[in-house]
């Protein structure tokens, strides 16, 4: 009966591997596409945190599908317009493919300028939360790049991961009963974010707004429930009085940097922000958690931004620039993070990354520890801290695409500046619901 299990997990290892090492060597077969060689393939951003990332993917999608690729970095004023302007001139200058936030997805849509993905398997490659944020008027007009939102970072050294406060009311709890001794004599702050930030502050008012729907585009579904939001704002400028932190003069560098010396024990933090202390750290001393509850009655969500690329319909070379924004938004994308400090949208990739782990495409050795009871289930492992980002990702609110909702965030920058510094939380509120009508009608 042994030798007869022996034999049966063998031959199923050995199916196994099989099966990975022809799934691997399929991903390394390039695409095959119908090249114009006589159309060089030109792609536009406008990060500069990019411009590594965008410039050898554009090398080695050059020598990939055998035709010249450039990447060009141009400015972010009047992306659009120039997009456009380029795109219907006589010889046809503009970009074949271009970097862009989901909130131009509608300008670019409503200029003429998006092509419908109709790639098989974006259910599988993405989230439905990343292609809902490539979507315009029911259709997916771009890919999904890489992610941006917030989420709570925490000293282990200082908290146990069992213990992670799902509130702000226990990080309260925690500030109240919190004693320094040797272990925490570096400690000067609790609880720390970039009060100043819009996006940080976006989660005090998220659970009860709808800026357009999930795919951020229908205007009948802009609304706040200002008796809910009030109610949070009202706890929002409380917290100053716990935190004291100046609004005037706190940086999200600053919030990393006493983080990253053990001066603060939870945070509020951003992709590019975890990005800056993963390159500090010699050891992680963090874990990621979703971002808390304000309270047990009052939630929080998080807002979110989703960089897409897109393929300008104007191009000559369609299917070379098709190939190309496949190759920079999921075939390549594993280097994104280390090379440019962004967070993939291809959430596939992330779980390759976790099949690897265990030792390949079907898990393998897994499942050989497993029959032998030697491996640890799911819930007993140590979350990813990327995993865990990109399910804040899945459960912020995405910003909107709606064109006349464009200039809010500065707006809504003044609205909670004065909220925290003191200025009544309803009267503020109600301005800014008239001035959302206002814009919208």
């Amino acid at each position: 009966m042994k030798k007869k299990y022996w034999g049966i997990l063998v031959v199923l290892l050995m199916l196994l591997m099989i099966a990975q090492a022809s799934y691997l060597e399929r991903k390394k077969q390039p695409e095959e596409v119908a090249v114009n060689v006589e159309h060089p393939i030109l792609i536009w951003y406008t990060d500069p945190d990019i411009q590594s990332y965008m410039e050898d993917a554009a090398a080695e999608a050059a020598a990939r599908y055998q035709v010249e690729v450039r990447a060009e970095l141009v400015s972010e004023v009047d992306y659009i317009e120039n997009i456009c302007e380029k795109s219907v001139s006589e010889q046809m200058e503009g970009p074949d493919v271009y970097v862009a936030s989901s909130a131009l997805l509608e300008k670019a849509a409503l200029a003429g300028l998006t092509t419908p993905v109709t790639d098989a398997g974006l259910a599988h490659t993405y989230s439905e939360k990343a292609v809902q944020a490539a979507t315009y008027d029911g259709t997916v007009v771009a890919r999904p790049f890489y992610i941006e939102t917030c989420f709570l970072l925490y000293n282990r050294s200082y908290v146990d991961p069992s213990d992670v406060p799902d509130t702000i009311d226990e990080i309260l709890e925690y500030a109240e009963t919190f004693e320094a001794d040797e272990a925490t004599e570096k400690v000067e702050h609790i609880f720390e974010w970039n009060v100043a930030d819009v996006i940080d502050n976006y989660m005090f008012m998220g659970a009860y707004t709808d800026l357009g729907g999930p795919d951020g585009d229908d205007k009948s579904r802009v609304s706040m429930d200002i008796e809910k939001v009030t109610e949070c704002m009202d706890y929002y400028q409380n917290l100053n009085g716990f935190f004291a932190i100046d609004a005037d003069t706190v940086t999200s560098q600053d919030i990393i940097r006493e983080f990253a010396e053990g001066k603060t024990v939870f945070t509020i933090v951003n992709v590019p922000m975890l990005a800056e202390l993963d390159r500090g750290a010699s050891e992680p001393f963090y874990q990621a958690a979703p971002l808390p509850a304000l309270t047990e009655d009052l939630a929080t969500r998080g807002l979110s931004v989703t960089g897409t690329v897109v393929v300008n319909p104007y191009s000559l070379n369609l299917d070379a620039a098709n190939a190309c924004a496949r190759y920079l938004t999921c075939e390549r994308a594993g280097k994104l993070y280390e090379e440019s400090g962004k967070m993939t949208a291809c959430k596939s990739l992330l779980e390759e990354e976790k099949t690897e782990e265990k030792g390949g495409l079907f898990g393998y050795r897994s499942l050989y520890e497993r029959l032998l009871g030697n491996q640890k289930t799911a819930s007993e492992e140590t979350p990813d801290v990327h995993r865990i980002v990109y399910e804040a990702y899945e459960q912020a609110a995405e910003v909107p695409k709606i064109m006349e909702l464009s200039n809010i965030w500065l707006q809504l920058e003044v609205v909670l500046a004065d909220i925290w510094r003191g200025d009544d939380p309803g009267e503020k509120l109600s301005e800014f619901s008239a001035l959302l009508s206002e814009q919208l009608d």
